[in-house]
């Protein structure tokens, strides 16, 4: 009797473990497959069991499993997220500028033809002509002698050289008045986020675009978004589509910005995707100006692992949010095992976000069941041995 209980023990063991190792007994992501059939699923809350079930063929889904075919790479073609500002006024270098109108903090300097005390008053103390130049003050007023204060705000260069000349004619034989605008200060922007010097842009006569803020803020950083900017504007948030507008794959207009807007660019970690399972390198992927195809996003990350990673097993989950404040999520299926699976990858593009997951093979998962086992088995063995040779003196 005392023979056959570490054999009982031994066998009932073993029997425990096999019950747990087909339980998934191997910690981390278990997924399974489904048909290749789409399927609809929502989320509801049971309060009998204080929890959330997903029930499938609701009327209203959460999330929907697609395979990835043809005929889906068609309609996810029509869905590529663009910039929101194609109504907005683009900037075009063929375009003739409009005649700049003064405002608030700038400041002009007016010449009076051989008369240089009105021209260049302090000209022995200072050569600068901002310092010398007549400022606009914040209620849109200037001061010139003999004309006394005056509104300014609004008026063009050649208004304001008319209404100078013609308020000192009655002091000046037929005055020959010119202007030139020496500081530019009231038309501003901000330029925030990933460019190398952010601040604050003004206005001149020349017209800015998006792309002429960046260049003028010094342009993007190493760690800055090739792919999209965010513009506010009158208190909404524009997306920009950046890489269109670098990369020059797809025609897209530099909209041109106006006095009070904020241009942000935003960081590379809105431009990841994830690859997560048996792959050679599990780490996020950044996707650059251009498109990024499934294939290359595989190729980045090592491809698959050639001993454990199934390539019928290929998942892409992608979570939106629609504007009823829920979530909308797909999950896209591809079999790489098939001919036709490298072609659709390669066509398949990804988006900000996505989550790639490569199945584990079912020799991988026994594998990794049975390197979990074996210590425990071996340990419940050498407690049995020791066992035996403590009540018996012999091996069991």
């Amino acid at each position: 009797m005392t023979f056959k209980t570490p054999t009982f023990r031994l066998t009932a063991a073993l029997a425990l473990l096999a019950m747990a190792g087909c339980s998934d007994l191997v910690p981390g992501i278990n997924i399974n497959e489904g048909s290749n059939e789409t399927h609809q699923y929502r989320v509801v809350h049971s309060d009998a069991a204080k929890k959330y079930n997903v029930v499938e063929g609701a009327p209203a889904p959460t999330y929907e499993v697609t395979p990835i075919t043809p005929e889906l790479l068609v309609a996810l073609s029509h869905e590529q997220e663009h910039g929101d500002l194609d109504s907005t006024p683009s900037l075009l270098p063929s375009a003739v500028p409009p005649e700049y109108k003064l405002g608030p903090g700038d400041v002009f300097f007016p010449i009076v033809w051989d008369h240089p005390e009105l021209t260049t008053p302090y000209a022995g103390l200072t050569q600068d002509l901002v310092d010398q130049g007549r400022l606009v003050a914040s209620d849109g007023t200037a001061f010139f002698p003999f004309v006394g204060t005056f509104n300014a705000a609004g008026m063009t260069m050649r208004q304001l050289r008319d209404y100078l000349a013609k308020h000192l004619d009655g002091v000046i034989e037929n005055p020959q008045v010119d202007v030139r605008i020496v500081a530019f200060r009231a038309g501003r922007i901000e330029v925030a986020g990933e460019v190398v010097k952010p601040g604050t842009l003004n206005f001149n006569d020349t017209p800015m675009g998006v792309l002429q803020a960046i260049d003028l803020a010094g342009g993007l950083t190493l760690a800055a978004s090739r792919r999209r900017a965010l513009l506010e504007r009158d208190g909404a948030i524009h997306v920009i589509d950046l890489a269109g507008l670098l990369s020059g794959s797809r025609l897209v207009p530099n909209p041109e910005l106006k006095p009070g807007d904020v241009l942000h660019i935003p960081d590379q970690s809105g431009d990841q995707v994830f690859v997560l399972g048996m792959t050679g390198k599990q780490a996020p992927v950044v996707i650059e100006q251009d498109s990024t195809s499934l294939i290359q996003v595989l190729s980045t990350s090592g491809g698959l692992d050639p001993t454990r990673g199934k390539d019928s097993g290929i998942l892409v989950f992608r979570l939106r949010s629609t504007p009823e404040s829920t979530l909308d999520a797909r999950i896209f299926t591809l079999d790489l095992s098939k001919p036709e699976g490298m072609l659709l990858a390669s066509r398949f593009k990804v988006e900000p976000r996505d989550v790639i997951y490569v199945k584990e093979t079912a020799f991988a998962q026994y594998n990794s069941v049975i390197s979990q086992l074996l210590p425990t088995v071996t340990a419940v063995y050498q407690s049995i041995l020791i066992e035996c040779f403590a009540t018996l003196g012999v091996a069991c």
